[in-house]
């Protein structure tokens, strides 16, 4: 009889046991499928029909809806806190300049200047808005000057609201601080 017991008391734990591991398992299923959704979401977003796909990608840059980009680390082009355009970085930018005069001559540009989150401190800008911002200008204005015409640009920026990683940690707040170049199809002021 004593063994009995115990043996059904076991039972009894096992099947609480299970029934936990089947709550949990169908906790998961429902997250995991949220998750799917959300890429679906995501990757459908950012799907380039064949339409919308360049005919012509060039090496570093990737298609994105209505045209092509490239992304630039911040470091290559800016020092720290700063807007001037390095002089390491000119042969990147003149590159870039000479693919829109060529390539990509019929698309508009739009230079967009991202941040990380951490609080501007001694750079003298208001805040990563401002610095983004002036920054987007800075590449736009060395375009002009490689005779990427200024009519077909635009300079923007976004600070640290659109970061391609969660800034928790130095190589995630690294690659949010970039400026992306954006070669479109988007008839800017026509």
């Amino acid at each position: 009889e004593q063994e009995r017991g115990s043996l059904q008391s076991q039972l009894a734990d096992a099947q609480r046991r299970r029934q936990e591991a089947e709550g949990a398992l169908s906790q998961r299923d429902q997250e995991l499928a949220a998750l799917r959704r959300a890429n679906e979401e995501l990757q459908g977003r950012l799907a380039v029909t064949p339409e919308q796909e360049p005919k012509v990608v060039e090496p570093g840059w990737q298609p994105v809806k209505g045209g092509v980009m490239i992304a630039i680390d911040e470091t290559v082009l800016f020092q720290s806190g700063k807007a001037i355009v390095r002089d390491e970085a000119k042969r990147t930018l003149d590159k870039i300049a000479t693919t829109l005069n060529g390539t990509y001559g019929g698309k508009d540009i739009l230079v967009v200047g991202h941040t990380d989150d951490q609080p501007i401190q001694k750079s003298g800008w208001k805040d990563n808005y401002e610095l983004s911002c002036q920054r987007s200008l800075a590449v736009v204005r060395y375009l002009a000057g490689k005779s990427v015409d200024a009519g077909r640009m635009v300079a923007g920026g976004c600070g640290e609201h659109r970061n391609k990683a969660s800034n928790t940690n130095a190589a995630n707040r690294q690659a949010n601080r970039r400026v992306e170049i954006f070669a479109m199809d988007v008839a800017l002021g026509k």
